[in-house]
């Protein structure tokens, strides 16, 4: 468990300590302890220019408008207030060291602010004179011994001196109160109050917060206590404790190492299945990519299962590789027939290496036309201008559903020789590539005649 402290010293190996400037995220911590009269300082002397401020990311707070380089004062404590609500909503635990309400009109941007602008009070209740009232006095009365904050104000008890303390009779405290400590005349200065799925505890403050004769041990005292309200514990056993024999402890222990290595082990076992079994099931998703992008992965695969490997271009461009052929590969996937828009993406590609390294690439497009439709149903995958433009400008279109039976064909155990004349007509064919003669499961479309304005502007 986490603490964090504004604005109050509290060493601590959980504990990390700032400002409400310069603190993380609030919602991080699982604990908050709000200073109200040390955080109210500081916003006053970062509103006044009384020195420099620096958020938790460096940027300088400046009491104006957001800039390059710089947080608003006013922008950063509204930011603050909704860190504190959501703190509170997800269970967290913010311990006020409460102060009498005082107001500043200082911030550039922000009316109505006061010590508790960032804390939410319950349901007909706020915090303000109806409340709360100022108050100063040195002794404290428990009213209930069994709250774990008790345990906190008896580590400063001797430096005590309360500054506020809350009516009783106020709208709404009786039903939403819990008081736990009370001043000598019987004020209630220890209260807490459960707020959203978290909680507030009001404290009284030391008289001089920080000092380390008693800073440490409330510290660690505020640690335990959260932790006893919660159930939880950050404890660990101390050194000599597994010295101390426990009839049966030895074998249940060894035991659980068993239990943990084979949960190990079969959490590795899962992994590498569940990642076998998505790399498999990728070569499905050729037919029914509906991404470009997805289509593409799907096609490396479908690639490397017919014994092609794949790399990259010096230019970044995704490319197929056998023995010394390298193919430049787009997918295109269409709910209709692919058209031209495939070709002058592969001609891009293939372009900028001419005119990068003066050498003409070979290049395929994997068309996955009528997408939607089962494979068996598809009867125009490929638009005649992108046949056209494919036996023109010398580059090989293969419909998505042949792929994927050529990738079928080989995990089945197809013949390498089979397979070497497959790559060959990819890496070799001028327009659509046709496999029917290679791969028997293979059902060719059929042919539909060129028309004469099929042919496209190269």
């Amino acid at each position: 468990m986490r603490v964090l402290s504004l604005s109050h010293r509290l060493p601590g190996i959980q504990i990390d300590n700032h400002s409400i400037l310069n603190a993380p995220t609030l919602f991080d911590y699982e604990t908050i302890v709000w200073d109200a009269g040390a955080v109210m300082n500081t916003i006053r002397e970062a509103a006044r220019g009384e020195g420099e401020f620096l958020t938790y990311a460096d940027r300088t707070v400046v009491n104006g408008a957001n800039v390059e380089g710089a947080a608003a004062l006013a922008t950063l404590l509204q930011r603050r207030r909704d860190e504190v609500q959501h703190a509170l909503e997800h269970g967290a635990t913010v311990v006020v060291y409460a102060f009498p309400p005082t107001h500043f009109s200082g911030v550039a941007g922000f009316t109505g602010l006061d010590s508790y602008w960032a804390i939410p009070a319950p349901d007909g209740m706020a915090w303000d004179a109806v409340t709360m009232a100022a108050g100063e006095g040195t002794k404290a009365v428990v009213v209930d011994h069994e709250h774990p904050f008790v345990a906190v104000y008896e580590k400063y008890e001797r430096d005590l001196l309360y500054r506020l303390y809350f009516n009783e009779r106020a709208p709404g405290f009786a039903r939403h109160a819990k008081v736990f400590l009370r001043s000598a005349g019987g004020a209630p200065i220890g209260v807490e109050f459960s707020m959203f799925n978290g909680r507030l505890i009001f404290m009284p403050p030391p008289r001089r917060a920080g000092e380390d004769w008693f800073a440490a041990e409330e510290g660690s005292a505020i640690t335990a206590a959260v932790e006893e309200i919660t159930g939880t514990s950050s404890a660990t056993a101390p050194y000599w404790a597994s010295d101390l024999a426990v009839p049966g402890l030895p074998q249940r222990e060894s035991a659980l190492e068993a239990a943990q290595r084979a949960l190990e082990q079969a959490q590795s076992a899962l992994d590498t299945a569940t990642a076998e079994a998505a790399e498999r099931a990728r070569i499905r998703e050729v037919v029914w990519a509906q991404s470009n992008a997805t289509l593409l992965k799907a096609a490396t695969a479908c690639a490397e299962a017919i014994g092609f490997e794949w790399g990259r271009s010096p230019e970044g461009d995704l490319v197929l590789v056998d023995g010394d052929t390298r193919m430049h590969i787009v997918g295109a996937a269409s709910t209709e027939a692919v058209g031209m828009s495939a070709h002058y993406r592969l001609r891009q590609s293939i372009d900028h290496v001419i005119e990068e390294r003066a050498v003409a690439p070979r290049g395929l497009v994997v068309a996955n036309g009528q997408c939607t439709s089962s494979p068996d149903e598809r009867q125009r995958e490929i638009d005649d201008s992108l046949r056209v433009a494919a036996e023109a400008t010398r580059y090989a279109v293969i419909p998505a559903r042949a792929l994927f039976a050529a990738a079928v064909f080989a995990l089945e155990g197809g013949s390498s020789d089979t397979l070497a004349q497959i790559r060959e007509r990819l890496m070799t064919t001028d327009g659509v590539v046709a496999l029917g003669d290679l791969v028997p499961s293979l059902r060719e479309p059929v042919a539909e005649m060129p028309t004469d304005d099929a042919s496209p502007e190269m």
